[in-house]
């Protein structure tokens, strides 16, 4: 046996994190507003950092940096920069982590609120003073809607509830000029009427009322008649109210007690809890002034993305002899040329990875973008409706980078569209089966196809869930029962026995 020591080499890849990469990926997730206010504070601390000339048309749509010139002079720091690029999605991998007479009948009542001071409705009104109503819905559709063409239509019903608290506007003209289905817009709009504070999203005071009943369980044949005759209950006919609620029990064969003056008395004070105001206490501006990061525009060749230059700012990294900065002097004063040269060197390095940095984001973006709207492409030309599945996978593969790549770009990213300011994240809609094994209807199109079914039954039976899967399967769509549950859900359809009208 030989004892000896040998020495082996072996050659072993590895991708080591350094805090320049670790901060590259997370400023691509970063959104316009908090990319702002990072790139003011390097420019305002870095003396080889300046903003590009704003006088010279900076719309983002040719994106072109001093950065690429400085990598062909650099030589041996393009292929450096080249390894930069590879090592960015590799790391992105690994680093996954009222008004009108019937309100003021309603404020006739005492009690019942319609003042300013809304006394009656507790801390709840007051407790969303700095938030407007609008946010505070939205925050709450978006968690119990996933699908973009209901997110579409919810976000721009929300934004015409009033200071009130009110949707007055016509679900005809709204589905009109969405170009969607009015049961579409229907559909929206009885999520939103499920949402907090209750009674928002009512058409008039006498549904706001009527949908705080419900929401209380306090809507009986008392309180239904009230809230038909909110004259009545503003001139305190109680008499009048019980002999109609009477009449309507005679008629429709019940065998109830006689309604007398103290039960409309007892029904109005339970009226009383409700808030005729729902958006009272609300502040009355949007959280976020929303900067879209892109913006497509049509062409004669289609649909093109454009970079917002306002979202993506533009800088210049000047070599330290081009700049002679109060810092750089201090430090020569101080402690000689050679800690100048250092300070300079350092500030320029930075200067010059930040610029690479944010024309890396900007690629990345504009590539998403792109591939987002070429697989959206039927959106863009006739609307929602034509919105088909999309994840986040497909278009990482479309374009060459990691699903988590795509995931931090889409986070806190807009799209200027012909319909409005959208989010990344809206046109990736998930969907389901059909008979064919392609994942190709959205979910929002089978929550239509369930209320539609709904709609049509015979009110003496209800249709179960296991029967609106089948007809959903003769239709060509394949859910399972829990998924038609879940949908009901969102839908605020109850279940088969709630439905039931007993004849």
């Amino acid at each position: 046996m030989k004892n000896g020591v040998s020495l082996q080499l072996k050659q072993k890849q590895d991708l080591s994190m350094t805090a320049e990469l670790r901060q590259a990926i997370e400023m691509l997730q970063l959104g316009a507003p908090e990319i702002a206010d990072m790139v003011a504070r390097e420019v305002a601390e870095n003396p080889c950092l300046d903003y590009e000339g704003e006088d010279e048309g900076n719309n983002g749509s040719d994106y072109k940096e001093k950065g690429n010139l400085e990598r062909e002079a650099a030589g041996k720091d393009g292929g450096q920069m080249v390894e930069w690029d590879m090592a960015w999605d590799q790391w992105a991998i690994r680093d996954e982590g009222a008004g009108g007479p019937a309100g003021e009948m309603y404020g006739n009542l005492g009690g019942m609120g319609g003042g300013d001071d809304d006394e009656g409705y507790g801390w709840e009104s007051r407790a969303h003073k700095d938030e407007s109503l609008q946010d505070y819905l939205l925050k709450q559709f978006e968690e119990v809607v996933e699908e973009p063409k209901l997110r579409f239509v919810g976000r721009f019903l929300i934004d015409a509830i009033d200071d009130a608290g009110y949707l007055r506007a016509d679900m005809a003209e709204v589905a009109a000029r969405l170009k969607v289905s009015e049961d579409l817009v229907d559909d929206a709009r009885a999520i939103i009427q499920t949402l907090e504070p209750l009674g928002v999203g009512a058409r008039d005071l006498q549904e706001c009322l009527r949908l705080q009943m419900h929401a209380m369980g306090l809507l009986d044949d008392v309180m239904d008649v009230c809230l038909e005759h909110l004259d009545w209950v503003g001139m305190k006919a109680w008499d009048k109210i019980a002999a109609e609620v009477n009449r309507l029990r005679t008629r429709n064969g019940e065998q109830l007690a006689d309604c007398d003056a103290e039960e409309v008395k007892l029904a109005v004070v339970d009226m009383q809890k409700c808030n005729p105001k729902p958006a009272a206490g609300f502040g009355t501006a949007r959280i976020d002034s929303v900067v879209p990061d892109v913006v497509i525009v049509k062409t004669a060749d289609g649909w093109a993305v454009e970079l917002n230059g306002a979202a993506f700012p533009k800088l210049l990294a000047y070599p330290p002899q081009d700049r002679a900065p109060p810092q750089a002097g201090r430090a020569a004063a101080t402690r000689g040329a050679d800690e100048a040269k250092k300070f300079m060197t350092e500030r320029y390095g930075r200067a010059r990875w930040l610029v690479n940095a944010l024309e890396q984001r900007a690629k990345t973006t504009l590539a998403v973008a792109r591939a987002v709207v070429a697989a959206q492409g039927q959106f863009f030309d006739a609307g929602v409706e034509f919105l088909i599945p999309l994840t986040l996978k497909t278009v990482a593969e479309g374009i060459g980078v990691h699903e988590s790549t795509v995931s931090r770009v889409v986070n806190g990213k807009f799209m200027q569209t012909p319909w409005g300011v959208l989010g990344f994240k809206y046109f990736f809609a998930s969907g389901v089966g059909s008979t064919g094994g392609q994942v190709s209807v959205a979910a929002t199109s089978v929550q239509a196809l369930i209320n539609r079914l709904v709609k049509a039954e015979n009110p003496q039976k209800p249709l179960s869930d296991e029967q609106i899967v089948k007809l959903l399967k003769d239709e060509g769509v394949e859910v399972a029962r829990r998924t038609v549950a879940k949908y009901r859900g969102i839908l605020g359809i109850p279940g088969t026995s709630e439905r039931r009208v007993r004849g």
